[in-house]
């Protein structure tokens, strides 16, 4: 259990790190998973693998339009842009003046400076930013909602979608989705009961629906999904679960933090008794082991801030 994949081995892993069983660990189990808890929201708040950057499709449902924001997963710990909403570069047919440019002057790259071309691009773009814009957002975490400030009424239509750029928490943990599933083999949408499925998984996550290991296409609406390919076997009333990325529990900072969290925990405990005297003329001193993980979380937080952290956005364009 060098590399451990899943919660139970990284509790095993920290608590021998911290000498158990040779030491008895005075922490309670309750206790030992709130620190890794702790640990892991640092991890995804501070360390470039705790996240992932992509692009959420969200289908806009009537729901939407009537109270004038999206779900967003509770993955979601971040939206940095939603995307313009205007055509300009879904698709490129013959009357388009970017057709055009490279029909008449770039026909033959080695004889043609793409010069002139790179700077009427860059020019067409400014103008799709000054008429068109990009959408304003607010986001908080906490909320699981992206609120949209366009006109609602006008700019968005049912069945027309909205695409967010978002960072997403790495979830080492299968989680269990909420509500039930009912599916056909002979059609690939999911639907569910009592379900919200785009707060819970995103587009391309593989689900365990009812012992049917599946790959999820797209989100039509909160309670309905498309899979890549049909479920084998007919499912009525069944249960999904959405599977972890297990190799998080085997990063070094994860490791080395959750555990002086824990031992920092330990030392809180022992605390209490301080100076008591034990059989055998054994002296508890909770005090002591407090400091030394304090110590000890500071260093791997500074280590984090100045190693681990990718760069603001704002800084990298």
């Amino acid at each position: 259990m060098a590399k451990p994949t899943t919660r139970a081995e990284f509790k095993n892993y920290c608590l021998r790190r911290l000498g158990f069983p040779v030491i008895e660990i005075n922490v309670d189990d309750d206790q030992v998973d709130d620190r890794i808890d702790d640990a892991l929201a640092f991890f995804h708040d501070y360390h470039y693998d705790g996240t992932e950057k992509l692009f959420m499709k969200h289908r806009i449902t009537a729901e939407d339009i009537e109270r004038r924001w999206i779900y967003c997963p509770d993955a979601v710990i971040s939206v940095t842009r939603v995307l313009p909403f205007d055509d300009s570069n879904s698709s490129i047919n013959m009357f388009d003046l970017r057709y055009q440019l490279r029909l008449h002057d770039l026909y033959d790259f080695t004889s043609v400076s793409y010069v002139s071309y790179e700077i009427t691009m860059q020019h067409i773009q400014t103008l799709s930013i000054l008429f068109s814009g990009t959408p304003q957002f607010r986001f908080n975490r906490l909320q699981n909602k992206l609120f949209l400030d366009i006109d609602w009424s006008r700019d968005r239509e049912v069945g027309e979608y909205v695409i967010v750029e978002c960072y997403r928490a790495m979830q080492p943990d299968t989680i269990t989705l909420t509500g039930t599933l009912t599916g056909t083999n002979t059609s690939n949408t999911i639907t569910g009961t009592n379900t919200i499925f785009d707060q819970e998984i995103l587009e391309n996550d593989i689900i365990l629906i009812s012992g049917q290991e599946k790959q999820v296409r797209h989100i039509n609406s909160p309670t309905e999904i498309v899979l890549v390919s049909p479920l084998s076997s007919n499912v009525t009333n069944g249960t999904a679960t959405k599977y972890g990325v297990s190799d998080v529990w085997n990063d070094r900072f994860l490791k080395k933090y959750a555990t002086a969290k824990i031992k920092y925990q330990w030392g809180s405990n022992l605390s209490k008794f301080a100076g008591i005297q034990m059989p055998g003329g054994v002296t508890l001193d909770g005090p002591r082991i407090m400091q030394e993980a304090e110590a000890e979380i500071n260093k791997i937080e500074e280590e984090m801030y100045t190693m681990g952290s990718l760069p603001s956005e704002i800084f990298v364009g």
